[in-house]
């Protein structure tokens, strides 16, 4: 009997041949190009909202509660744009954290997640979609204060992920000391990342599975890769080298895709594989995180007073599975359990999601017109 992975590497061969464009509602089970199978399919796009309100100010000092020695605490500060981020379709998908923690011994000042750092934002008018709607995006901004660093942070209320495949249009720009991570969580033992250092060179990102340090703060071999998109160099953590390269940057517009599947993490920029790892892997449910952050520590690095830094987000695309809670611990609810089963396959490709409403199934979707054809194979090989 032939492997799953031979099954769908065939499959492959003939359905992007024969598919039509359709909408993520069609499908009951979708396939990605490393032939992986999920069961869920969404997009978050963020590219043709209405004209924002304007964007809040940030706070300019944190509550006189907290001090420096003040824990991990939730305390809500600034204010959220209105509009989109106040509507029913931005609350049942997201939420923008509040957490923030005092100084310890790693860390130079105090950082604060706020409600002002999250917004949406848009470009001058002369930039406009097909349609001739102003162009929007996301922003998650991180800036230096006097003592403090405000942060930005939203969470995916899908909670109980297990297994993914996320691919994030998003670019980072702004001022050397903070980091931009795009990852998925559930403890510091659990979490796969995609982080970039704006104190980096522009070409290079890092890859991690957590944990990253051992005990005694050393660096655990393969746990944290930095990529080099211009020379290819995958340097591990324990072995850094710097080289530098103008050809890619981080602060254009790029697709960031990153997969967790049963035993392997796999990180991709613009439909290219970039690298695997089968360290740290996470075991345990989970969701994705999105943050814009500074400490002031050796990671981030420190970051001047009246300096800040952004990640723009365009729009993120998931295909992925989720648990079945049922029973002694948890199982994955694999594509085709329960429901009408894997009856339309569709193919998730690397191009972007047409243009649609914010947070509404479609886009990068093929619908196989052989589907039945697949179907019985499926049933027949795996």
């Amino acid at each position: 009997m032939a492997s799953t992975a031979a099954v769908l590497a065939l499959l492959l061969l003939f359905v992007p041949s024969l598919h039509a464009a359709v909408s993520g509602k069609a499908c009951s089970c979708y396939l990605t190009s490393t032939h992986d199978l999920f069961n869920t399919y969404r997009v978050h796009d963020f590219r043709r909202l209405p004209v924002p309100a304007s964007i809040p100010a940030l706070p300019s000092q944190l509550p006189p509660t907290v001090t420096d020695s003040t824990s991990h605490s939730s305390i809500p500060i600034g204010t959220r744009q209105q509009g989109f981020l106040t509507s029913k379709e931005w609350a049942s998908s997201w939420d923008i954290q509040t957490w923030g923690k005092g100084v310890s011994n790693e860390t130079k000042y105090k950082m604060w997640n706020s409600l002002s750092s999250v917004y949406i934002d848009y470009e001058n008018t002369t930039t406009t979609t097909t349609t001739g709607k102003v162009r929007t995006r996301l922003v998650l901004k991180t800036r230096r204060f006097e003592g403090f660093q405000i942060s930005a942070e939203v969470e995916n209320l899908q909670k109980n992920l297990l297994h993914a495949s996320t691919r994030i249009r998003a670019r980072v720009l702004g001022d050397s000391g903070a980091v931009a991570g795009l990852f998925y969580y559930r403890n510091d033992n659990n979490e796969s990342d995609i982080e970039i250092l704006t104190r980096d060179e522009a070409s290079a990102i890092w890859y991690s599975n957590q944990p990253v340090l051992d005990s005694a703060g050393n660096q655990i071999p393969n746990a944290s890769t930095r990529a080099d998109l211009i020379t290819n160099n995958l340097t591990d953590g324990t072995q850094l080298t710097s080289k530098r390269s103008p050809e890619f940057s981080w602060s254009d517009w790029h697709t960031h895709r990153i997969d967790w599947t049963a035993g392997k993490s796999s990180w991709f920029v613009d439909g290219n594989h970039v690298l695997d790892k089968t360290y740290g892997v996470p075991t345990a449910t989970a969701y994705l995180v999105l943050n814009m952050w500074s400490d002031g520590g050796v990671w981030s690095g420190v970051m001047d007073v009246g300096k800040e830094a952004r990640l723009e987000i365009e729009w993120i695309e998931m295909a992925f599975n989720t648990s079945d809670e049922e029973g002694m611990g948890k199982r994955e609810r694999e594509p085709g359990q329960g429901g009408d089963g894997c009856r339309k396959l569709c193919v998730v490709d690397d191009s972007a999601p047409s243009l649609s409403a914010a947070g509404r199934i479609g886009g990068g979707l093929r619908e196989g017109i052989m589907a039945a054809v697949v179907v019985v194979l499926l049933a027949q090989w795996l």
